[in-house]
């Protein structure tokens, strides 16, 4: 087979291995299907074994009816990727196979030798092949064995790790998400993830670092380039920054020392990158040249931004606040927690996509959980574009981990790799240890279990927050979510740091949201189904249902369809099926995460929240605001809403008016203004009975201060209900209609609803 090679002004080529490959299952289950066993498939690189048996017929559809279960064999199965290629050797210069992403437990023979091995899903290898290619015709293998069995292995040499599911999946350098989770299948998957190349070189660049500091008023910018390189003696380092019209603004040069050289850029008068609704997310490029004896051996191209970040903590009455500031402005954070997009990495196209979403729903950062993946270049690129925040976390998730010095050296190898190759973005603003981690330590029985066992810690005290001083010191780390300041210290508090809202899902209704007053919200959230059209593709031949099976079988969260019920109940008789169940369920949920949001925005303390979750990963019953097929939930429209830079909303107030908590003495208005200018707003507040009567009302004024809250009581002729089963008040502001109900639907005077149809067939139609 013929290599794709990609023409270079320099002396590096790239000659690209994508593309189609030969798929072989080695061994496996008993349960494996003869037409699996048999018969090499066609398997497109990059690309994962499943999407490869999904096209050749030998797997369902997975993400439809019962299609997870005819696929659990593969995850322990072992397979053989091969393909042959043509190869003619460069004099002088030195060619490395190089895998960005092997999935995950891998040996990689090129011409029958073993060349090098893989043992993390996350980490890019690079290995000399010099010394096995021949001119002509080269073959390549890469065998996986199946990283289930793997984490089997490591959890009987090293004991069992504490975890909120029976699989391993902590024994493996893996995406934790792919052994299943309370929101996805449970898809071990298997294969070239990543792009995979032959680079032919006698120098290349392998890396650019800026850092980005400021002289007093963000006058002047300082940007230390950190280029990492694989060159020989006597290269040197140039290069040139300009500015978003093409303008070269500076450049030079620098020597190099054991395989890095740093040339140091100032910038008078910068046009700072600026968050989604704080100004433009303004980008430089950067061009870097490896050169020796006046040849350019590599060049380079880095987009940076030019901006300072820091995470603020200033005491107050309840503890301490929580805040993000940006280019020395605070930034009130209204984001999503994003998880992979699909089940299956090669699959993610719509990145750009779901991003816009989050940037129409009036979101502005996105948190990066740590049960998936690192993000790839492409996203962060589309951030940087749109002015997106990215809270990233570090690759643990709901577990203990083994301190093993194998697993030492795994973590620290993918930690290094990702902070080197991400850190260049002006989106990525913050570096998390992991995630409920600590709080597994502090709430889910783990001492007892570890003992004096290593249970993980030693990452996110010492081993990541060292790695990021290192390779990226502009940036900070918090090193877990929840985190309450120390290690010691139960991080569930509200007192200060970033806090968990889960009660409110799991126990109670989501009007408790206000018995919560946090510094900093990092996960909340609440179920609902996706679009009508998208649980029906999904449960084929069933009416869509908590007494459907295959509805039940797209539902993951712990006691979801209790849960789900258990929310219900306060406002709406139970729907039985079908669509009067969907109906209330998405706008269950929508009302929730909106309660929920607008009380916090409503808190004076509180430095922002982040929504669990953005998007989906397969068609499921999850607390996606975008579902799997791209459709909006009615809780993304509640949640564009909540998170508009002028909120308009009403609140409980407790006696005292100290603390709202779900038990008032009054009603108020709240105007949040996230906007950099004061505004004074008037508002049309009505209390109106369902036959569309008012009862009362009463213009009312006050004046938002820029990036501040104002506050207004409403009075008690108008806001005290004559009867609370037949009205409601309605507040009409700029910002739209806010609607104050002072009883829940159920109990409610509401008259059922009516609905006339009628239709008309035109002519030709």
């Amino acid at each position: 087979m013929t290599l794709t090679r990609e023409p270079f002004t320099t002396t590096r080529t790239v000659a690209g291995l994508a593309g189609t490959w030969e798929l072989s299952w080695i061994d496996g289950p008993s349960t494996t299907p003869e037409a699996a066993r048999t018969t090499p498939i066609g398997a497109t690189v990059p690309g994962e074994v499943h999407t490869a048996l999904m096209a050749a017929g030998i797997l369902p559809d997975l993400d439809t009816g019962w299609g997870e279960l005819a696929q659990f064999w593969v995850g322990h199965s072992q397979w053989a990727y091969r393909r042959t290629f043509e190869w003619d050797p460069t004099p002088g210069a030195t060619t490395d196979l190089v895998a960005d992403g092997l999935d995950t437990v891998a040996t990689v023979i090129v011409n029958g030798q073993t060349i090098g091995h893989a043992r993390d899903q996350h980490v890019a290898y690079r290995w000399s092949v010099d010394d096995v290619l021949t001119p002509g015709l080269n073959t390549i293998e890469i065998r996986f064995d199946s990283p289930w069995d793997a984490a089997l292995r490591h959890e009987r040499e090293r004991g069992p790790l504490p975890s909120p599911y029976d699989e391993p999946y902590a024994h493996v350098r893996k995406s934790a998400s792919n052994f299943g989770w309370d929101w996805g299948p449970h898809f071990v998957t298997a294969g070239i993830w990543r792009d995979i190349r032959l680079e032919t070189f006698i120098g290349r660049i392998d890396h650019v670092r800026p850092l980005v500091t400021f002289g007093a008023g963000f006058a002047c910018a300082n940007v230390a380039v950190h280029i990492g390189v694989d060159a020989p003696e006597g290269a040197t380092v140039h290069g040139v920054l300009l500015d978003p019209s093409g303008t070269p603004v500076a450049r030079g040069d620098a020597g190099i020392d054991e395989g890095q050289g740093v040339i140091v850029l100032t910038v008078e008068e910068p046009n700072l990158w600026w968050p989604v609704g704080m100004g433009s997310p303004v980008l430089y490029c950067l061009r870097t040249e490896l050169r020796r004896h006046g040849r350019v051996l590599d060049t380079g191209e880095t987009r940076l931004g030019l901006r300072s970040v820091e995470i603020r903590e200033e005491p107050d009455a309840a503890g301490a606040r929580w805040e993000i500031w940006v280019n020395g402005k605070r930034v009130k954070i209204k984001g999503y927690n994003w998880i992979p997009d699909d089940t299956f990495p090669s699959r993610e196209t719509r990145i750009a996509a779901r991003i816009d979403q989050a940037v129409e729903g009036n979101a502005n950062l996105l948190r990066i959980w740590g049960g998936g993946h690192f993000v790839s270049t492409e996203f962060l690129d589309a951030c940087d574009e749109r002015g997106v925040l990215v809270w990233h976390d570090f690759l643990f998730a709901c577990s203990a981990y083994s301190e093993d010095a194998e697993t030492v050296a795994l973590v620290t190898r993918e930690a290094e790799q990702a902070v080197t190759r991400m850190s260049a973005h002006p989106c990525l603003i913050l570096w998390c240890g992991g995630n409920e981690t600590v709080l597994g330590r502090h709430h889910w029985g783990w001492a007892d279990q570890m003992a004096d066992r290593g249970w993980g810690g030693r990452y996110y005290l010492d081993l990541l927050p060292g790695i990021v001083a290192k390779l990226d010191p502009t940036t900070p780390y918090v090193p877990n979510a929840p985190w309450s300041g120390a290690i010691d210290i139960d991080p569930e508090l509200d007192a200060r740091g970033t806090a968990n809202l889960w009660d409110a899902w799991n126990d109670v209704d989501y009007a408790h949201y206000r018995d919560r007053d946090p510094a900093f919200v990092v996960e909340m959230g609440w179920c609902g189904p996706p679009a009508w059209t998208t649980l029906r593709a999904a449960v084929p031949g069933e009416r869509p249902g908590p007494h459907s099976p295959l509805t039940r079988h797209h539902m993951r969260a712990i006691d979801g369809m209790h849960k789900l019920t258990r929310g219900l109940q306060p406002h709406f008789p139970i729907p039985q099926d079908g669509s009067p169940w969907h109906f209330a369920a998405q706008l269950v949920q929508a009302r929730a995460v909106g309660v929920g949001v607008e009380w916090l925005r409503s808190r004076e303390r509180c430095g922002g929240m982040i929504v669990w979750q953005l998007n989906d990963c397969w068609p499921a019953i999850s607390w996606s605001a975008v579902d799997y097929a791209g459709i909006e939930k009615p809780a993304w429209y509640a949640l564009q809403r909540a998170f508009a830079e002028l909120l308009v909303t009403v609140q409980p107030i407790a006696p005292g008016g100290t603390f709202n908590p779900a038990g008032s003495a009054g009603l108020e208005l709240v105007i949040v203004n996230d906007g950099r200018r004061a505004r004074s707003e008037t508002v049309m507040v009505r209390r109106v009975d369902f036959q569309g009567r008012t009862m009362a009302s009463r213009a009312l004024t006050a004046n938002a201060p820029a990036d501040g809250i104002a506050r207004l009581a409403i009075p008690d002729e108008i806001g005290t209900p004559e009867r609370p089963a037949d009205e409601i008040l309605i507040i009409d502001s700029s910002a739209g209609r806010s609607v104050w109900s002072y009883r829940p639907d159920r109990e409610t005077h509401l008259d059922a609803a009516q609905f006339d149809l009628a239709a008309e067939i035109e002519a030709g139609a």
